[in-house]
């Protein structure tokens, strides 16, 4: 086997904008093609178009596949990595999430830890009782997971 046939192999070869669109972004495009009322030859028609390389729309890369969700949502749509960055840029704080609280009683119960106990940490990290933006949570999580890797009660991901 060539040299050049082992670099095609490894994925570390194929360039970002390569890679495989995910379900969800099928999921999206066959549910705004059916809000949009688009059957299933104008959808292909419309993937032609924006591709100009391929109608199957499981042979869409990534990038192709964001292409046809912007061109379908229209100017609604933006990108969550965008949508996040604006917030970021104008000063707006996101509100911390179910998960991340989920996640940080998660790390405190391996330390077992009370609820005053996490309070008092909460306090020491974020000046507040309990985390309130995602900021908060993320110095919250951080300082758990650490403190847990140095005992050995994490394993990290």
């Amino acid at each position: 086997m060539s040299s050049t046939a082992l670099n095609r192999s490894n994925k570390s070869y194929r360039s970002s904008s390569s890679t495989a669109k995910t379900y969800s972004q099928v999921k999206a495009i066959f549910a705004e093609a059916r809000k949009r009322g688009l059957d299933n030859e104008a959808l292909h028609d419309m993937v032609e178009s924006i591709t100009r390389r391929t109608r199957s729309i499981s042979s869409l890369s990534y990038a192709e596949a964001q292409k046809v969700i912007q061109r379908l949502k229209g100017d609604e749509f933006k990108p969550l990595r965008t949508l996040q960055y604006h917030r970021q840029k104008a000063g707006i704080k996101q509100l911390v999430q179910d998960a991340q609280l989920t996640l940080i009683a998660e790390l405190a119960s391996q330390r077992n830890w009370s609820a005053e106990s996490l309070t008092k940490f909460c306090r020491r990290q974020c000046r507040h009782d309990r985390p309130r933006t995602t900021e908060d949570a993320n110095k919250v999580i951080e300082g758990l997971k650490a403190m847990n890797k140095r005992e050995g009660l994490w394993a990290g991901a």
